[in-house]
């Protein structure tokens, strides 16, 4: 019923593209009725997908899911530090919420985290996204301070910006 797996191939990556730009043309969308400030969907997608080698093996993963044969979810994870990973890019379409899968996702990549041997993995997400602080913390995530530079988070922004950590 759920698989979970890394990317491979790129029949893999096309999926990643269409889950990384419905990611982003959500995230524009809360933006804007939220905050209302927009970005170019196009312009970040593309960005983040000529990134996609750093969450590949050894260092990183690459994780999609799979619900009943439809793709269902990603999330990534890769290398901030030494002994450090960073989950980026968590997110489970719509119509597949709620069943769970983005747990599993989030199960995997802490597992993925461990076989690798980081010893930390940080994380940072919006205020808005309630339903992923109370899966992230149900799971031991915990309220850290800022951590990098994150260009990606609008800067008026960033002092309301939800960081979380895990020691594993």
């Amino acid at each position: 019923m759920l698989e979970i797996f890394q990317v491979e191939t790129d029949k893999h990556k096309h999926y990643v593209s269409e889950l990384f730009v419905e990611y982003f043309n959500w995230t524009n969308s809360v933006f804007s009725s939220e905050y209302n400030i927009s970005f170019d969907v196009n312009t970040f997608s593309e960005k983040y997908l000529a990134q996609l080698d750093e969450f590949m093996p050894p260092e990183g993963r690459l994780l999609l899911a799979r619900y009943k044969g439809k793709i269902a979810g990603c999330a990534c994870l890769h290398q901030i530090d030494q002994g450090i990973g960073e989950v980026k890019r968590m997110y489970v379409r719509p119509k597949f919420q709620r069943k769970g899968i983005g747990r599993s996702l989030l199960e995997n990549i802490i597992y993925e985290a461990a076989n690798i041997g980081y010893s930390k993995l940080m994380l940072d997400t919006a205020p808005f996204a309630k339903e992923a602080l109370a899966l992230y913390r149900s799971l031991g995530f915990q309220d850290t301070d800022p951590y990098l530079e994150k260009i990606e988070i609008p800067p008026e922004y960033r002092d309301n910006w939800i960081f979380m950590e895990l020691t594993l």
